[in-house]
C-alpha cells in the first residue's frame, strides 16, 4: 500500500489515506504541536513538568515537549514514579531516565516505597486485609496523582504535562456516561479547569488527538525507549471491554474517536458549568464528586495511612 503523498511504502493507514514512516512522523508531530498552539495548553512562560510513567505515550510527550521546549528556551523536568512492580517499574524508569539524558533534561524520580512505605503491590495487600473494596487501577492512579502534584509543586511548574491519548479520553468518557457520572467530564478535555487556590497544578494533553497506535508506532520510529502496553496502574476493570467496542467501530468507521471527543468538548463548557454550581458534593482534597467530605479513593488512601489526608 503506497503512501498517498510520496507513493513508498506505507506504514499506517490514517482517515486522511495511507502514510510513510516519514509522512507519519510529520504527520504526528503537526497534530500533537497543532493541539499546544489550539488549545493554548502552555505559553513560553510556563515551567513545565512531564508526569512519565515510561510507557508509550509519556514517552512520546515527553520527547515532544522537550524539543519544543528547546527550541523556546523554556524550562522543563520530568518526573518518573516508581510504584515498585516487579521487573516493569525497573524497564518504565530506565525508560525515562535515559530518555531525558538523550534530550538533555532534567528528570526527579520518586518511588512510592520512599513516599508511602509500601510498594503498590504491599499497598493493595492491605488494602484487601482491610476489605476497603478500591481497585490497583484506582488506588494507583490516585497515588501517582499525589506525587504529581507533590513534586510538580514543589520545583515551581505552572503547567502538568500529561501522556493521555484520544483512546483514553474516549474510553473514560464512555465509561462516565455508562456509570452515569457525567460530571466527572469535567476534568476533561485537551487542558483541565483552572487551578483553585492551593489545589492541582493543571494538566494538559498535546496528545489529546493522537490514537494509542499512532503514539506507539511514533515511539518505535523515534526509538523512545522499551514499550510495554500495560499501564503502570494495570487495566482498568470494565476499561478494556469498551475499549475494544470503541475500537470496533473505528475500523468500521474511521474517525469515530475524533468525532466523540469533538462533540465531548461542545459540550464541556456546560458539563463546567453544572459542576461548578455542585461545588458542595466535591472531595475536599481531590475536587472530584463525593458524597460526604471526601471520595472512595481518598477515603481508602486515608484508611491506609498514607498521603497528605
Amino acid at each position: 500500500m503506497p503512501c498517498i503523498l510520496c507513493n513508498k511504502k506505507a506504514v499506517i493507514e490514517e482517515q486522511q489515506g495511507p502514510l510513510c514512516r516519514e509522512h507519519f512522523i510529520r504527520y504526528f508531530q503537526k497534530k500533537a504541536y497543532g493541539t499546544i498552539r489550539k488549545y493554548r495548553l502552555f505559553t513560553k512562560k510556563d515551567r513545565l513538568c512531564v508526569a512519565c510513567s515510561g510507557g508509550k505515550d509519556s514517552l512520546a510527550v515527553l520527547y515532544l515537549a522537550s524539543m519544543l521546549a528547546k527550541k523556546q528556551r523554556q524550562h522543563l523536568f520530568a518526573v518518573g514514579i516508581d510504584e515498585g512492580m516487579r521487573g516493569r517499574s525497573k524497564m518504565r524508569i530506565g525508560n525515562v531516565t535515559r530518555l531525558c539524558e538523550r534530550q538533555g533534561t532534567d528528570c526527579v524520580i520518586v518511588s512510592f516505597r520512599e513516599e508511602f512505605g509500601h510498594t503498590i503491590e504491599e499497598l493493595m495487600g492491605i488494602a484487601r486485609k482491610k476489605k476497603l473494596g478500591v481497585s490497583r487501577f484506582t488506588l494507583c492512579r490516585a497515588l501517582r496523582r499525589i506525587l504529581i502534584d507533590k513534586y510538580s509543586a514543589k520545583f515551581g511548574a505552572t503547567r502538568v504535562i500529561t501522556g493521555h491519548n484520544l483512546d483514553d479520553e474516549v474510553r473514560d468518557f464512555m465509561l462516565d456516561i455508562f456509570g452515569g457520572r457525567l460530571e466527572l467530564a469535567a476534568m476533561m478535555g485537551p487542558a483541565g479547569p483552572a487551578a483553585k487556590k492551593g489545589g492541582s497544578i493543571p494538566r494538559v494533553k498535546p496528545l489529546y488527538f493522537c490514537g494509542g497506535n499512532e503514539t506507539e508506532l511514533y515511539a518505535k520510529f523515534m526509538r523512545l525507549g522499551t514499550l510495554n502496553e500495560e499501564g503502570p496502574h494495570g487495566k482498568h476493570p470494565h476499561g478494556d471491554f469498551v475499549a475494544e467496542k470503541i475500537d470496533e467501530l473505528e475500523r468500521e468507521y474511521k474517525g469515530t474517536k475524533t468525532s466523540v471527543v469533538r462533540n465531548l468538548l461542545n459540550m464541556l463548557p456546560s458539563i463546567r458549568e453544572r459542576h461548578s454550581a455542585r461545588k458542595a458534593s466535591e472531595c475536599k482534597r481531590c475536587g472530584e464528586p463525593a458524597g460526604k467530605g471526601r471520595c472512595t479513593v481518598c477515603d481508602a488512601i486515608g484508611k491506609l495511612g498514607i498521603g497528605p489526608l
